[in-house]
């Protein structure tokens, strides 16, 4: 019969699989050579035909015999690239994949640490009025709404922030004292909605890579002070795993 301890096992692995699947993906996180803000102004964009401008809230491209228009959430394939525009602050950015970009080069996926149930705790989420001001890696601060989850690590009773998501869950931002050395600088993690009760499970085996570690090009956000742990977690995504670095 199998446990519950296999079977969280088991769907840790699946979810493994997965994320070294979007790694590498042609169209993945590591293709991304570019976020091109836009706006009334045309922009030539290397690769692109055309010139590209933001139009009540799309990105546009045209050119002779060319004409693109999109709105977030959708993209556009052009030969090998793929173009997703962004909406952020009311600003529209368009961001192209390039399979060939150098950042795929060698990728073979994620490391991570080896599961571990002690990693798998129960905390108490709150909601709160206030809003949760969070700093990207461009300079960028974006108001978000905020959440808090309440658990004990290492005989240590700590809260942790986060932006709450649409499911009412909420997603952190994290760095600890594996940064630098064993892990990247920070990590985020996603925290399900709580039940009834407001209790929730806190699972740092799913502790994963931000999107900036696979590009510059992307908009991270940090983490906020409160949630700068001055002890280690050894759980999670750690670096990426290249051709090169598995070789040696």
């Amino acid at each position: 019969m199998t446990t519950a301890l296999e079977t969280r096992r088991a769907d840790w692995r699946r979810w493994r699989e997965e994320r070294d699947a979007l790694a590498t993906a042609d169209h993945g996180p590591a293709a991304l050579t570019g976020t091109h803000w836009l706006s009334e102004h045309p922009l030539h964009i290397d690769g692109l035909p055309g010139a590209w401008v933001e139009s009540d809230g799309h990105a546009v491209g045209t050119g002779p015999g060319f004409q693109v228009d999109l709105t977030p959430g959708e993209e556009h394939r052009l030969r090998d690239l793929l173009l997703r525009p962004i909406i952020r602050a009311g600003q529209v950015a368009l961001r192209v994949f390039d399979p060939q970009a150098p950042g795929r080069a060698g990728l073979q996926g994620i490391d991570s640490f080896d599961f571990d149930p002690a990693w798998v705790v129960s905390g108490a989420l709150e909601t709160t009025s206030d809003t949760l001001q969070l700093e990207h890696i461009d300079g960028f601060f974006s108001e978000n709404a905020r959440a808090v989850v309440r658990l004990s690590l290492n005989g240590r009773d700590i809260t942790l922030e986060g932006a709450g998501t649409t499911t009412g869950g909420l997603q952190i931002v994290f760095a600890d004292a594996t940064n630098g050395e064993e892990t990247q600088r920070f990590r985020f993690l996603d925290v399900p909605a709580p039940d009834d009760h407001g209790q929730v499970e806190v699972d740092f085996n799913r502790a994963y890579l931000p999107p900036c570690t696979f590009s510059d090009h992307f908009l991270c956000p940090l983490p906020p002070a409160g949630n700068r742990l001055e002890f280690p977690i050894r759980a999670g995504e750690t670096r990426l795993r290249r051709i090169e670095e598995a070789a040696l």
